[in-house]
């Protein structure tokens, strides 16, 4: 019997295993979602189907790099007290081994990998496996591969494990990116991202519909304020220029020096380094957001 990719993702959904297992049991069950999850219990999987509507709010996020690749991942659990333990902790150096090695391209292909830290399980199934263990939903609920070109290296920053930031810079100069000067902007920079979340890199990069929203409320604001209208356009920019200066990587103010602007940091690094830094991309990872 066929066993349509519909069926096996919402099967998926309900139980937190991987794809290979809902299909295969959906197939034995002849494509009855009850009747998959009642055999998949028999089986030993019965408190990953049992904690399917539990929340996964806690856990943690991870950034491992190898071969100047750097994956950015989250691996989450119901309690903090979990993610201390020794299970969680090896469940996530497994995931992040797997995923820097094979870099998969979704969160379902990644599930399959089997891992040889797993004794050759996949992910999914060493998941599962813990899942009845210790007897909380646990699971990973995203990754991010970033892979920089010639003349591109990338910097990274983990706030405890609830953030983590990765951020791509170039220079005009490659052998600058190997400087200390460049390591210590590379840090900054992610520090910033992690602190301060910023939308974009620049002012080109923001969504064309955040910025009409954005518009859109403070020319409602303008409107309320009592003040003519020849003055509303001017409230607008003010205001979209203050947003610019929060929301935009380039425009904040650097945390280490609010005086300054993270353009300004950038600049200074490439002056003690002889080369042009350009910031090219960053990846941001906050636990449950």
């Amino acid at each position: 019997m066929a066993i349509d990719a519909q069926t096996v993702m919402k099967l998926r959904e309900m139980t937190g295993l991987g794809m290979m297992d809902c299909k295969k049991a959906l197939t034995e069950a002849e494509g009855n979602i009850e009747l998959a999850i009642e055999n998949l219990r028999k089986k030993g999987a019965a408190t990953a189907a049992k904690r399917a509507d539990k929340e996964a709010k806690e856990g943690q996020i991870s950034i491992v790099t190898g071969n100047g690749v750097t994956a950015i991942y989250e691996v989450n659990c119901e309690t903090d007290f979990v993610s201390l333990g020794d299970d969680f902790q090896s469940l996530k150096a497994g995931i992040g081994e797997a995923i820097l090695a094979s870099k998969p391209a979704n969160l379902e292909t990644a599930l399959e990998l089997s891992v040889p830290a797993f004794g050759g399980q996949t992910i999914a199934a060493k998941t599962t496996e813990l899942i009845g263990k210790i007897g909380e939903k646990i699971g990973l609920r995203r990754f991010a591969i970033v892979t920089p070109v010639a003349g591109q290296k990338v910097f990274s920053y983990l706030h405890g494990t609830k953030i983590g930031a990765a951020v791509v810079l170039s220079a005009d100069n490659t052998a600058a990116l190997d400087s200390s000067a460049a390591a210590d902007l590379g840090k900054d920079l992610a520090m910033q991202i992690a602190a301060n979340n910023p939308v974009s890199v620049n002012q080109s990069e923001v969504p064309a519909d955040l910025v009409a929203k954005e518009k859109e409320i403070y020319m409602a604001q303008a409107k309320e304020s009592g003040k003519p209208e020849k003055f509303w356009e001017n409230i607008v920019n003010g205001r979209m220029s203050k947003f610019f200066k929060e929301s935009v990587l380039l425009e904040q103010a650097f945390i280490r020096d609010p005086e300054k602007s993270v353009t300004d940091r950038i600049n200074a690094a490439g002056k003690d380094a002889g080369a042009t830094f350009t910031v090219v991309s960053f990846t941001r990872f906050q636990l449950g957001a």
